[in-house]
C-alpha cells in the first residue's frame, strides 16, 4: 500500500538531510528514486542540507504536471519532495493521484508554519490529506525544549516580519513557544 506521508517540522530539524538519507536508502537497493523540489526553494534545482549533503533533483514550477511526469518515467519506485510547504494545492492533488492510482509512495517534508506562526498553503494541504504525518523533533535554540516555531532575524540578529515566503540570507532560528512569544514581545 502507498501512502503520502507529510513528514514537518521546525527548522534545523533534519528535514532534508532524512529526506537524502532516504533517497541512498533506495539507491542502494537499485530501487528508482525520484527527487523533487519546488522552484522558489531551488533555482537550480539542488536539494542540500545544512551538513553539506547535496542531489540534484526535478524543480516543481507551475507547468509541471507531476501525476503526468511520473506516469511518463516508469520504475519510479519513491517520491521524495523537499520544501513541501512550498506547493500548491494543485500539486497536492497530483500527489494524491500518484499514491492511489500509481501506487507509489511519496514521502513530503518541510515546514508546518511560517515565522508568522501561520500555515504555509502546502502544509495546510498536506495535514488536511496525508495518509501519514510525522513531526520530527528539534530543540529551542534559547532553552533547548521541543521547538515547534520559527522566528526570522536579519543579519543583524534584529527580528524581523515581512512577507511569508522569503528565500533571502535570513536566520530563522526554531523556538519554543514560550521564546517565540518572548521574542513577539507577548511575554
Amino acid at each position: 500500500m502507498s501512502y503520502l506521508h507529510f513528514i514537518y517540522s521546525a527548522m534545523n530539524a533534519g528535514k532534508t538531510t532524512s529526506l537524502l538519507q532516504y533517497n541512498h536508502m533506495y539507491k542502494n537497493l537499485n530501487l528508482k528514486t525520484l527527487l523533487l523540489i519546488p522552484e522558489i526553494a531551488s533555482k537550480d534545482g539542488f536539494i542540500i542540507s545544512r551538513l553539506g549533503l547535496k542531489k540534484k533533483a526535478k524543480i516543481i514550477d507551475d507547468n509541471l504536471n507531476i501525476f503526468k511526469y511520473v506516469k511518463k518515467n516508469k520504475n519510479i519506485k519513491i517520491i521524495l519532495i523537499d520544501e513541501a510547504q512550498f506547493l500548491s494545492k494543485k500539486h497536492i492533488y497530483e500527489l494524491i493521484g500518484i499514491t492511489d492510482t500509481l501506487k507509489i509512495p511519496v514521502l513530503t517534508y518541510g515546514l508546518k508554519t511560517d515565522f508568522k506562526s501561520k500555515l504555509f498553503l502546502g502544509s495546510k494541504y498536506l495535514l488536511e490529506l496525508a495518509d501519514k504525518i510525522i513531526e520530527l523533533k528539534t530543540l529551542c535554540s534559547k532553552c533547548c525544549k521541543k521547538a515547534t516555531m520559527n522566528v526570522k532575524f536579519n543579519k543583524k540578529k534584529k527580528l524581523i516580519t515581512g512577507d511569508q515566503i522569503d528565500i533571502n540570507k535570513n536566520i530563522y532560528l526554531p523556538v519554543c513557544r514560550y521564546h517565540y512569544y518572548k521574542f513577539n514581545g507577548y511575554n
